[in-house]
This record gives C-alpha cells, sequence and structure tokens, in this order.
C-alpha cells in the first residue's frame, strides 16, 4: 500500500471516530439538557430563571426544551447509530448536526446573551463535528486507487 493511500485511510479514520464520539457526547447532553427543561419549563432546577428569555420568543423553557431534546438530542444520538452501523450518508448526518448545534449557539446568545463557558464549548464541539464530518467526506471522494 502506497504512502498516500495509507494517510487517507488514517484520516479517515480519525475523522469518523472524531464525530461518532462527538455526536455521542453532543447527543447525550441535549438528551439530559432537554428532558430538564421541558420537566421544570421554568429552568430554575438548572439553575436557570425565564427572564434570561426576555429577548428571545419563548416565555418558558418548553419549547426550547423540546427543540433541545429533538433536534440536538435525538438528532445526534441517531446519527451516532448510523455512524456506527455504517450508514452510507453518516457523515453528512454528522455535519449537518454539527451545523445545527453551532445555529442552536449562535441563536442563543443572539437571544440571551452570553451566560456560561458552556456556550463557546458546544459551540466548538459543534464546529468540530462538523469539520470532521465534511473531512470524512472529502477524503472519501478523493480517496487514490490502489494499483
Amino acid at each position: 500500500m502506497n504512502k498516500t493511500l495509507s494517510n487517507t485511510n488514517k484520516l479517515i479514520k480519525l475523522s469518523k471516530r472524531t464525530f461518532i464520539v462527538l455526536q455521542v457526547f453532543n447527543g447525550l447532553s441535549a438528551l439530559a439538557g432537554g428532558y430538564g427543561l421541558m420537566g421544570d419549563p421554568s429552568g430554575k432546577s438548572l439553575q436557570m430563571d425565564a427572564s434570561m428569555l426576555s429577548g428571545s420568543p419563548f416565555e418558558s423553557f418548553l419549547i426550547p426544551g423540546i427543540v433541545l431534546f429533538l433536534v440536538n438530542g435525538i438528532g445526534n444520538t441517531t446519527g451516532a447509530i448510523l455512524s456506527l452501523t455504517r450508514y452510507k450518508y453518516a457523515a453528512r448526518v454528522a455535519a449537518l448536526f454539527g451545523l445545527i448545534l453551532m445555529i442552536w449557539i449562535i441563536s442563543q446568545v443572539a437571544w440571551m446573551g452570553y451566560l456560561s463557558f458552556l456556550q463557546p464549548l458546544y459551540f466548538t464541539t459543534g464546529l468540530i463535528q462538523f469539520l470532521a464530518g465534511y473531512s470524512f467526506i472529502r477524503q472519501s471522494n478523493r480517496k487514490p486507487m490502489q494499483t
């Protein structure tokens, strides 16, 4: 096997491992956070206050909790399962949900302001998930043929 093919294969494996780990992390975190917000839409159990939503279209954390649970939670968790089962478009799903997470955080900061280190943390995990999915797609399409 030539060196270029070996390096490409290593990058493909690294990209896939990265987006799977991040999908699991982001998905499970969103499931927990969304569940908490749905269970207590006032946000008090998560040390949040509904007044934080004053610049947003929401009066309570119920709708954001549902969206967090369904889109970021179930979406990323399902994406991780698809990745582990070698679904043909798993990297595209990973990149899409990384992008969705970044949009979620940008929207949150725009409506509520900077509130916690969790906002840049999850923006960064979304960005890395997106880039890992994108890298996997690019490297898979550029994979040189074995001779």
